[in-house]
């Protein structure tokens, strides 16, 4: 017999909630979490991963809403909407509202066309009002702006209480990158370079969500500064980075051996939402487990091209040869195994 897919959620779900205050917390959240770990985040794929998981932590909804009111700019907004697309990944009409917010200040007024770009057509006057807090009633006045994209929640009140990204931890490498560099391609070619020493320009393209051809314009301009080579290998042109020791001097954190981690975390996210969503179907505990190893199969199914994309596939291999409880179990204990 398997344990409630329910409380496997709800479990699930928790764990999340604890590894997304770890993150953005590390990033400058106000908040206990602190992270040591050896990856470095991707923020635009942690926000649109958080317009799904923090709804279900109003207080750390809020918080993170702190931090872009303050570090706003160091979000790119193209390739957050670019992943968006084509990751499938975020509440359009959440980030849709946290957008609207933000450009509500005029040092963010960037946001609006990102509102634009990812807000669905629909009035709340239809009917299509929902709790932006499922377990939270709102009790007073709801926010206006919020419920202008069909979402009821109270008032916000920010704390002001976020901090700017520091750079002496490996979490916040691609800030550094983005200070140095602008917040282009260019940052994130220079750490998918660090973090993998060489690859191909179709391969980083993947990697950090940009067209190949930006990519590879990137690359052919670092290559004329002598400190990115290149070596073409069929038709394939793969560059690395020369003299990689000397980079060193950009890990700033005490006892660091190793540049961080590069995680492609956006089809890591959208693997993870999916079998989320599949566990939240109402009733599903109630069938048989039959019924549920179905749909934990097709959930499993639509996840494969993201878990492939995230180098995760691996993971489940065995499993999609299973079926009924054993493939329940194993599905459940791969699930587990996907959150850092």
């Amino acid at each position: 017999m398997n344990p409630s897919l329910h409380n496997f959620r709800e479990s699930l779900l928790q764990r999340l909630l604890d590894f997304l205050w770890r993150q953005w917390s590390a990033l400058g959240v106000a908040g206990h979490a602190r992270s040591d770990d050896p990856w470095m985040i991707d923020p635009e794929a942690l926000l649109l991963f958080s317009t799904h998981i923090a709804r279900h932590d109003s207080r750390l909804f809020d918080e993170i809403l702190d931090w872009l009111h303050t570090n706003g700019s160091w979000i790119n907004l193209q390739r957050l909407g670019t992943l968006h697309k084509e990751e499938q990944l975020g509440d359009s009409a959440v980030l849709a509202a946290i957008a609207d917010f933000l450009s509500r200040e005029s040092s963010h007024l960037k946001w609006k066309l990102l509102m634009r770009r990812v807000e669905k057509p629909g009035s709340p006057a239809l009917g299509l009002v929902q709790r932006l807090f499922p377990s939270v009633p709102v009790l007073k006045e709801p926010d206006p702006v919020f419920l202008k994209h069909g979402l009821e929640r109270g008032g916000i009140d920010l704390r002001g209480m976020s901090q700017a990204p520091r750079p002496d931890q490996p979490a916040t490498f691609l800030f550094k990158l983005r200070a140095l560099f602008g917040m282009q391609a260019r940052a994130e070619v220079m750490a998918w370079l660090l973090a993998n020493k060489q690859g191909h320009p179709a391969e980083i393209a993947r990697q950090t969500s940009y067209f190949r051809g930006s990519i590879q314009n990137v690359l052919n301009d670092l290559n004329v500064s002598g400190h990115i080579g290149s070596i073409r290998i069929g038709r394939e042109k793969t560059f690395s980075i020369l003299r990689h020791e000397e980079w060193r001097f950009l890990l700033t954190w005490p006892n660091a051996n190793a540049f961080p981690q590069w995680i492609n975390w956006a089809p890591l996210f959208h693997a993870i939402q999916t079998f989320l969503d599949t566990l939240g179907k109402p009733g599903l505990d109630e069938k048989s487990e039959n019924f549920q190893a179905i749909q934990l199969r097709e959930a499993l199914d639509h996840a494969t091209p993201a878990l492939a994309r995230a180098g995760r596939i691996h993971q489940m291999q065995a499993t999609r040869d299973l079926r009924g409880t054993a493939l329940i179990a194993a599905v459940l204990a791969d699930l587990d195994s996907l959150i850092p």
